[in-house]
C-alpha cells in the first residue's frame, strides 16, 4: 500500500520472535554471529533492554495490527503475525537444520474487501525435506493498467477478484543441497469483475471467460545452498519448477507455467556485517492464461517501488541487487535497485525496454536466533512510489 500507517508503532522493536534452543528468549542484535552486546550499565540503554524484552515476549504470542489506504480499499484494517523455529528434538534437532516458519496475516477494508493468508514453510530435521504450503482467501483489488510492458499510468482500472487457493510443495532431498519433489496448485476464481475509471464504487463488468478452476501439477527442482534461508549472508540458491494446467486435473484453462530464480549472497570479509545480495528471475505462461493469472511486475518482493501488476504478460523477467549493512543496536539498513520488464515472449524482450526502480529501507531484528527481520522499504519507479512494511528479506 502506497500509504501505510503503523497503528502499533512500539511493536517493530519485535515482532514474531522464536525461543531459542534452550525455552529463553533472546535479546536482539545486528552484531555478527558469536558477538556479544558490550554491557552499558546506563539508564537509557537499561529501559531500552527492558522494553524490547518486553515487546519480544508480547509479540511471541500475539500479532500486530496494521493499517493503511489507498484508491482502491479506501481503509484498511489488519492483522499479521510471523514466528520462526527449528524443527526438530534431541539428537534431531542440530544447528545446522535450516529454520522453519509459520506466518498468517489477515485484513479488512471499508469497501468490504478482504483477504486471509497462511502459510508454512518447513525445513524437516537435518534438512531432509522441504515442505511449503499456502492456503489463501481473497476478494481483493489490483490496480489494472491494462496488459503489455508500455502501458500507461493514466489508463487505471481496477481488477477485482473472489478466489481461494491452495498451493504446496514437498522437496525431498536427493544429493548434497539438491532438492527435488511434486508442486500442486488449485485456485478458484468465483468473482472477476473489470471496474473501469478506477472508481470502486460502480459495478463492474464481469470478464466471464476469465472465472473457474485453475488447477495444475508439476516438478520443481531446488538448490538450498544458503547460511540461512530467512536471512542469508553468504551462499547461493537455485529453485526452477514446470507445471501443467489442463482439463484432465480439473482445470477450466489449459496452459503451461515455467519458473526459474537465481539468489547470491556475499558478505565482504573484511566487513563481516556488510552484506550484497542478488537475483535474477524469470516467469513464462503459455496458452489459455486469464487476465488476473497472468506474469505480473511488481510488488512486494521484486521490483520494489513499482505496484504489483503495473505491468502484466505472459513473460516476465527482472532482476535486483541490494546492499544490507548494521546501523544501530537491532537495527540495519539497506539500499536496493532493480530492473524489469513484461514480454508476450523471450522473443519480445529488449534490454532498451526495461523499467527500473530503488529505493532504501529499514531492518529490525526481532529474532537474534533466526535472523528474523521487521522489513520497512521506501522504493521509486518512474510514475510511483510505495512504502512496504513485510518480514523477513524481500529476497
Amino acid at each position: 500500500m502506497k500509504y501505510l500507517l503503523v497503528l502499533f508503532i512500539l511493536m517493530i522493536c519485535s515482532t514474531g520472535v522464536a525461543r531459542d534452543p534452550d525455552g529463553m528468549t533472546g535479546l536482539t542484535t545486528w552484531l555478527p554471529e558469536h558477538d556479544t552486546i558490550p554491557t552499558d550499565t546506563t539508564k537509557n540503554m537499561s529501559s531500552m533492554q527492558r522494553i524490547n524484552a518486553f515487546m519480544q515476549w508480547y509479540m511471541l504470542y500475539f500479532p500486530v495490527p496494521f493499517g493503511s489506504y489507498s484508491k482502491e480499499t479506501n481503509l484498511l484494517f489488519g492483522l499479521s503475525k510471523y514466528n520462526a523455529f527449528t524443527l526438530g528434538r534431541g539428537a534431531d534437532r542440530d544447528s545446522l537444520t535450516q529454520a522453519s516458519s509459520i506466518s498468517a496475516f489477515g485484513y479488512y477494508t471499508l469497501n468490504t474487501q478482504y483477504k486471509m493468508v497462511l502459510e508454512s514453510n518447513m525445513m524437516l530435521p537435518r534438512n531432509k525435506a522441504i515442505w511449503k504450503t499456502d492456503l489463501i482467501y481473497v476478494f481483493y483489488p489490483l490496480q489494472y493498467f491494462g496488459t503489455g510492458n508500455d502501458t500507461d499510468i493514466n489508463n487505471l482500472n481496477t481488477l477485482n477478484t473472489t478466489n481461494f487457493q491452495f498451493y504446496t510443495f514437498y522437496l525431498f532431498r536427493v544429493w548434497r543441497k539438491w532438492y527435488v519433489g511434486p508442486v500442486v496448485d488449485f485456485t478458484k476464481y468465483s468473482t472477476v469483475d473489470l471496474i473501469a475509471g478506477d472508481d470502486s464504487s460502480r459495478p463492474g463488468v464481469r470478464v466471464s471467460e476469465a472465472l473457474g478452476r485453475q488447477s495444475g501439477a508439476g516438478i520443481k527442482i531446488t538448490r538450498e545452498g544458503r547460511d540461512n534461508r530467512l536471512n542469508a549472508r553468504y551462499g547461493t540458491y537455485f529453485d526452477a519448477s514446470l507445471q501443467f494446467y489442463n482439463k484432465a486435473m480439473g482445470s477450466n484453462f489449459n496452459y503451461n507455467y515455467f519458473s526459474l530464480d537465481f539468489r547470491h549472497y556475499y558478505t565482504f570479509t573484511n566487513l563481516k556485517s556488510i552484506t550484497l545480495a542478488s537475483q535474477i528471475r524469470t516467469e513464462s505462461k503459455n496458452g489459455n492464461v486469464p487476465i488476473q493469472s497472468l506474469a505480473l511486475l511488481g510488488g512486494d518482493y521484486f521490483m520494489r517501488g513499482t505496484y504489483l501488476g503495473r505491468y502484466r504478460d505472459k513473460v516476465v523477467l527482472d532482476t535486483q541487487a541490494e546492499l544490507r549493512f548494521p546501523l544501530y543496536w537491532i537495527f540495519g539498513g539497506v539500499i536496493f535497485g532493480g530492473l524489469g520488464q513484461v514480454a508476450p515472449n523471450y522473443g519480445k524482450i529488449g534490454l532498451n525496454r526495461m523499467h527500473g526502480s530503488y529505493g532504501m529501507g529499514v531492518r529490525v531484528q526481532v529474532d537474534n536466533v533466526h535472523r528474523v527481520n521487521l522489513r520497512l522499504d521506501m522504493g521509486f519507479s518512474k510514475d510511483q512510489s510505495i512504502f512496504i512494511m513485510n518480514f523477513s528479506e524481500a529476497f
